[in-house]
């Protein structure tokens, strides 16, 4: 297709209102610059990989660490001068800096990105091979402030030199200051101030008196009334702040020499860089576009399917939210798509949205449909929409519509025609071969139709010819689609129909708009009889098809309303499980104060008969304390089917409730007290009692000799569950005591030989508390410091009774 029809094409299509809206999302002029001028892909690979950009830069830009802000200026013409040999000036050098800067942190944000957006980072990654530009910008940044201004402390010379012009200037200060307040020159002064003229301190001076006081006269006031008179006395200071003004701009020269010819040694790249940022300021764009469309990424094909569900056009989804969403389906086995139907009911609008959808998907944009559509890449495209009349060539508006049609049908030859399911280009027809006789008219546009298609074009055309409806309703590879119109509203519903021809309505509009009954009368009596009766197998079908997609609305209706309630419904069961856990967290604490109360009371049990020795009673008390917790673990435990204890059976599963853990039975429990059970690579020896059977488990084959192997250990359960080992470091006195208390009682109760009680050094406070105490703890046989091994002084091992 020639350049210039492609361009006509997209003017037809409103595609630079389209860019216009794209070019306002992006954050840098030269960014808005490429939006604007949007280049499109011409192969499947390309256009693919353009959706796969913005998906991927969509996904990063809504995450919780969203894609860095990509505010640059356009600094080509910088970068240019400067490699011409120009002096770049501070802010100048400033905004190349910021380029440099947004180019490093796109590097940093996308590099442990890389596998999550592979497509963007094909874009990016260049700038992670580009070597220099960071000694450069660290350089520029060194030197100068973010406001453009030098930093005095760019080079040991510029702060030696600017220490010195600003010690000259405190020295003038104060010389001036004795002047202004000095008795002699009181009459003299206009006003008790100094100023600054051409770069020389001056006192304001009555013209009348300047006589009085010798020295350079520099500005006289608006009035004439002041003179602005630099002292003689101040000339020499004068002259040395000049100097060394000079000095320090000298060597601010240097300085931005210096970083200019640094910057211009690396201009390619920083020009790579600065395309680099600008396309990736554009995928942006497209990304926040795509969110505001509310858009989908759609497959491509090469097949000329066209399946598009849903569909809105994109620039009246971003004017107003209601706009009418409709299926747009002609596949592979339709070459000509014909939409009829009334004047104002939406037939250009869907043929836009086709022209706009297949422009939008090879420039990487997302297009406002179903995820579940597929659209073709056209590399081609030539749009007759609109008025065409030239008056500037004297053509009417059929001379300038035909001359249109001459041109695409010489470039289509020119061209050849596309391989049979590859068609490349899409023609779009708004009422083609209209002003001019209706049956001539309806003849040779059936012969423009037939002939693009039998060059392979994918042709999409509105009409209000018959014969065109009757063509596309007979004839292998042409489609009818029709608009819908609300006769009784007066009002388009903007819904489309496919397969079905539209009537044009105009006598029942005519009607509702009051015109005259007689004059309808004779209208329709003039109609043929077939055209009569066309008419109303027409509108029969419309009906038939509206009431159809009154029903998949409705069923679409109730699929979201039964989505909309499952998804509820799994919130409330969310809600109740947290709910349930909160509550049975709530029980357990309730519970573990008062059994903390009870243990209280029972250690007062035995510190009562401790001096009676009658410690089995209160052993007694402290086992059916440790039943009572138990059970309260099992009531508040997930209710779930377990196997009694008497039915296991060496190598069955079970639980072991006190610790939490499951491991394989290695021996019968029937008559024992206490059985050994392998948990991971070791074994424990655990209580009966706290063993629940796991249904559904596997059962491990044993060896005969259920006997542990020798390197294997067997453990107590107390021990393996930690009742052997109190940590209390960190904790206050009274505290630590009431945990050593709780271990003790678990660690009698469970038979272990000694507890193990890690207390730290400390200040030795918390060491002597707990010694106190188990000096008279009716548990305790005796107690010793830990050897080295074990931990030392800060360790304490009490033997249990």
């Amino acid at each position: 297709m020639s350049e210039s029809l492609s361009d006509k094409a997209a003017q037809a299509l409103e595609w630079p209102r389209l860019l216009e809206f794209l070019a306002e999302r992006a954050r840098s002029s030269a960014g808005a610059a490429r939006c604007r001028n949007l280049a499109l892909a011409h192969t499947l690979s390309d256009a693919t990989a353009r959706q796969r950009e913005t998906a991927e830069m969509r996904q990063l830009a809504s995450a919780d660490d969203p894609f860095p802000s990509a505010v640059f200026p356009d600094i080509r013409e910088h970068v240019l001068r400067a490699s011409k040999g120009g002096i770049l000036d501070s802010a100048e050098l400033r905004d190349c800096a910021q380029v440099m800067a947004a180019m490093d942190a796109v590097v940093r944000y996308m590099a442990p990105r890389r596998l999550e957006a592979p497509a963007l980072w094909s874009v990016i990654e260049p700038l992670h091979r580009m070597a220099g530009l960071t000694e450069v910008m660290r350089a520029v940044e060194t030197a100068i402030q973010p406001d453009g201004s030098i930093n005095e402390a760019a080079t040991p010379e510029l702060r030696r030199l600017t220490h010195r012009a600003q010690e000259l200037k405190q020295e003038m200060r104060q010389r001036l200051e004795h002047l202004i307040h000095s008795r002699r020159y009181e009459d003299v002064l206009q006003e008790g101030y100094f100023a600054e003229r051409e770069g020389r301190y001056v006192l304001p001076v009555k013209a009348e008196m300047r006589g009085k006081m010798p020295g350079i006269v520099h500005d006289i006031s608006a009035s004439g009334a002041t003179v602005f008179l630099e002292p003689r006395e101040l000339v020499e200071l004068n002259n040395s702040i000049k100097v060394a003004d000079l000095e320090v701009e000298r060597e601010i020269r240097r300085i931005l020499r210096e970083l200019t010819l640094a910057l211009a040694a690396k201009s390619e790249a920083l020009l790579e860089g600065l395309a680099i940022l600008t396309e990736v300021d554009c995928i942006h764009a497209k990304a926040l576009l795509a969110q505001d469309l509310k858009a989908e990424p759609v497959p491509l094909n090469e097949r000329g399917r066209v399946v598009l569900k849903q569909a809105r056009h994109p620039l009246l989804v971003l004017l107003r939210p209601d706009v009418v969403a409709n299926d747009i389906v002609f596949d592979e086995g339709v070459s000509v798509l014909i939409i009829s139907g009334p004047n104002t009911g939406g037939k250009t609008v869907t043929l836009k949205i086709v022209g706009l959808f297949a422009l939008m998907v090879r420039a990487g944009l997302h297009v406002p449909c179903a995820p579940e559509s597929d659209m073709a890449l056209f590399t081609d495209l030539y749009a007759d929409i609109g008025e065409a009349q030239d008056l500037s060539r004297d053509l009417s508006s059929f001379s300038a519509h035909m001359t249109q049609m001459v041109r695409l049908l010489a470039d289509a030859r020119m061209r050849g025609a596309a391989p049979p399911g590859a068609p490349r280009a899409l023609v779009l027809l708004d009422e083609p071969v209209t002003s001019t006789d209706p049956r001539e008219g309806a003849a040779l546009a059936e012969a423009l139709l037939r002939r693009l298609a039998a060059l392979n074009m994918k042709v999409v055309a509105t009409t209000h010819y018959g014969a065109l409806k009757e063509l596309a309703q007979t004839t292998a590879g042409f489609a009818n689609a029709s608009v819908e119109f609300d006769v009784s509203r007066l009002a388009p519903t903007y819904r489309l129909f496919m397969g079905i021809p539209g009537g044009s309505s105009a006598l029942d509009i005519a009607a509702r708009l009051g015109m005259d009954d007689d004059l309808l009368r004779d209208a329709r009596a003039r109609l043929g009889q077939d055209d009569r009766r066309l008419d109303a197998v027409i509108a029969d079908l419309q009906d038939k098809q509206r009431e159809v997609a009154n029903e998949v609305d409705a069923a679409r209706r109730a699929r979201m309303e039964a989505e909309r309630a499952a998804r509820d419904a799994e919130a409330l069961r969310a809600r109740l499980e947290e709910q349930e856990r909160e509550a049975r967290t709530g029980i357990k604490k309730k519970l573990s104060e008062q059994f903390q109360r009870a243990r209280s009371e029972v250690q007062a049990t035995v510190d009562a008969f401790k001096r009676d020795q009658r410690l089995s009673k209160a052993k007694e008390a402290k086992q059916r304390l440790l039943e009572l917790e138990q059970h309260a673990t099992r009531e508040l435990a997930p209710v779930q089917e377990t196997v009694p204890v008497d039915q296991l059976h060496a190598g069955e599963t079970v639980e072991i409730t006190s610790l939490g853990m499951t491991g394989t039975l290695l021996e019968a429990p029937r008559g024992k007290k206490r059985v050994r059970v392998r948990v991971g690579e070791g074994e424990v020896m655990a209580t009966v009692a706290n063993l629940v059977g796991i249904p559904g488990g596997s059962r491990e084959e044993l060896p005969r000799s259920a006997s542990p192997s020798p390197p294997r250990r067997v453990m107590m359960a107390a021990e393996a569950e930690g009742q052997t080992v109190v940590d209390v470091r960190g904790q206050v006195a009274d505290e630590a005591v009431d945990h050593v208390v709780a271990a003790l009682d678990r660690a009698a109760l469970s038979g272990a030989p000694f507890l193990r009680i890690i207390h730290g050094h400390g200040t030795g406070r918390l060491k002597t508390v707990l010694r106190e105490y188990l000096r008279d703890s009716p548990y305790v046989e005796a107690f010793r410091p830990g050897d080295r091994a074990e931990g030392g002084d800060g360790v304490t091992i009490a033997t249990l009774r």
